[in-house]
Formats: structure tokens, sequence, C-alpha cells
């Protein structure tokens, strides 16, 4: 379940997480072409997606790239000493390892990452691809993202964080780069079962009608990563996401949710009215395997950021997941 966006995202480095900015919209978006010198990607991994017109780094070809493919031990040996690497969604992967001197030193690599993806600073390139480089005040985290695709901006992201301040962006840097040159040239695919979530474009995935409906005609979109949407009008929000997480139907009791038929599919509800009114729909669609998650899970989250009388969000909400049901791939 998604119910807050991930508040310490940017106090600590090692969760590894990003909120979207809500509030900002998007065009058509576009895909940064692949760099020269690199090698020929070949053809190589488990039954990808055709790659489109931008090569390896097009987002269909990001999306069933594993993550902790890019950060194995004979990577991150270069660094120090390294843990194992825990692949914590789709296109997420961390790993907590020591640097040379023994002190902590924590890397999270996300693929199709937005939230830190600002505008290229400089003329800073890896690989042929524009940089976003950005640290905290106190320097104890670095953010550094190849930019793929812009409208709004995505990439490959390296968050990088230490118990000792200084000097993380280098190591940043270089961990994007190797991982870059690994997409061109290995293509290291997730292992997925048939009937995956993992290859579908969220923002493309539900009818303009279906979004209509539920938040108004004209909504403005905008990706979430690479497996979700955000879909905004004025005074209200739909997100719709894929992920690798625990099965809803397990975090029930503690998450106080309540189980709600989707026409043949069991989703759990949470339901909240404050001064803004909210409700989210999650369930697990397959098995997953290998991840800290056991399952492919979808979300769908509505909310109103002013209750209006006589409205339910969990009708609104409840509709686009029957919706999404209805197109998600045969098992």
């Amino acid at each position: 379940m998604r119910w807050s966006v991930a508040v310490l995202c940017l106090v600590t480095v090692v969760s590894g997480c990003g909120g979207p900015d809500l509030a900002k919209t998007t065009g058509q978006r576009t895909t940064v072409p692949a760099a020269e010198g690199l090698a020929d990607p070949g053809a190589t991994g488990t039954d990808p997606e055709p790659e489109g017109d931008g090569g390896p780094f097009a987002d269909a070809a990001l999306r069933r790239i594993n993550p902790c493919e890019l950060m194995t031990s004979e990577i991150l040996s270069e660094f120090g000493t390294p843990a194992r690497s825990r692949l914590r969604d789709f296109a997420l992967c961390s790993n907590y390892m020591k640097d040379p001197s023994g002190k902590e030193l924590h890397f999270t690599l996300t693929i199709g990452e937005t939230s830190t993806a600002r505008n290229p600073e400089g003329d800073l390139k890896i690989n042929g691809l524009p940089v976003a480089q950005s640290e905290l005040d106190d320097k104890s985290a670095c953010f550094v993202t190849a930019i793929t695709a812009t409208d709004p901006n995505r990439g490959i992201s390296v968050q990088t964080g230490s118990d000792v301040p200084g000097g993380l962006c280098e190591p940043g840097r270089r961990l994007v780069e190797l991982a870059v040159r690994k997409i061109a040239e290995d293509k290291p695919q997730l292992q997925v079962r048939k009937g995956t979530l993992v290859d579908i474009e969220p923002c493309t995935f539900l009818d303009d009608d279906v979004i209509a409906a539920a938040v108004g005609s004209g909504a403005s979109k905008r990706p979430i990563d690479l497996h979700g949407c955000a879909y905004n009008a004025s005074g209200v929000s739909l997100r719709v996401e894929f992920s690798v997480g625990t099965d809803p139907d397990k975090l029930a009791t503690a998450a106080k949710t309540t189980p709600v038929d989707l026409g043949g599919v069991t989703a759990q509800q949470r339901a909240e009215t404050t001064s803004s009114a909210r409700c989210s729909l999650d369930w697990a669609h397959l098995p997953f395997e290998g991840a800290e998650g056991d399952s492919e899970v979808v979300s769908v989250d509505y909310t109103r950021y002013k209750a209006e009388s006589g409205e339910d969000p969990c009708a609104k909400a409840l509709d686009v997941a029957k919706a999404v049901v209805g197109l998600l791939p045969a098992k």
C-alpha cells in the first residue's frame, strides 16, 4: 500500500524513494538518444520488450532491466566491501556496504527515477547522457541521475549516503557510469512470470474516459518513475502504480483495511476523511520471487484535497480499479 509519499526521502538516502511533484504537468515525453561510443547492446536477457526508437534507454527497454544486476558484488567492490544487494521494487535496488576505511556507504539505484532528475548542470555527461547532480546541505547524501528521457526528466539515478558526510558525489557518478555501460552492453533482465505488470506503460494504460470520470476532463498526467502515473485536476489527484511489495491481504489486519470485490479480484481498501478525502485500493496480481516483497501489486489512490459534501472518494477509486483489472495482462 502506498499510503504516504516517502516523507523521509531527502533525509534518509538509504530509503531510495522519491515523491513526485503532483502539481507539475507533462507534455509529450522525449527519450534521450543512446550515447555515441557505447557498445551494441545485442540481444540478451529474458524475453525483452521492443526497445523502440530510444534503444537501450527507452522506457520500454528500461522497465525490464534488473537494477540489482547493476550493483553486483563485482561492480561494487570498486568502492569497498559490498553487502547483499536488495531488490526493493521493479526498478529499485539498495546496498548498504562499507567503504575501504570501514565507513558506511549506502547506494540506492533507481531506473527511471523522476524526483531527483532535475535540469542538467553545465556540460557534465556520463557516456553521452546529460547529468543532474545535487547533494544535501550537510553533504550526507548525493543524488546523481543520468537523464534518459525528458518531459519530465527521468533517468538512471544513484543516491549515495554515508555516516560521514562529504565526498559522496564522486562514487555516485562512478556507479551511474558503470550502470549506464552495463545497460547498454548487457541489458540484464528481471526474472518475471507470464502476465507480469512490469511492461505496462502507466500513463497510456487507461482510457481517457476513465480518467475524466474520476478527476474531470483535461487532467494533466505525469509519470511516477517507470511504473506509475499521476493524474491531476483542480483540487483532485489520482495515482495508479504497479510495484513489487507484500501482498496487501497479508497486511490487512495491521493496516486496518477492508476487502472489496473488483469483479473476481479482491482488493484492500483504506479510506480517510479529514480536511481532505482519500481512498486507496491495493491488490496482488502475481507472485514475485527474489525481492523484499512477495507480489506484483496494483495500487489506485484517489485524493480530493478539500473534502466535498456528498462525494465518496472510494466510489471514484473503485470505478478506476475495476477498469484497471479489466486491462491487466492475462496470467
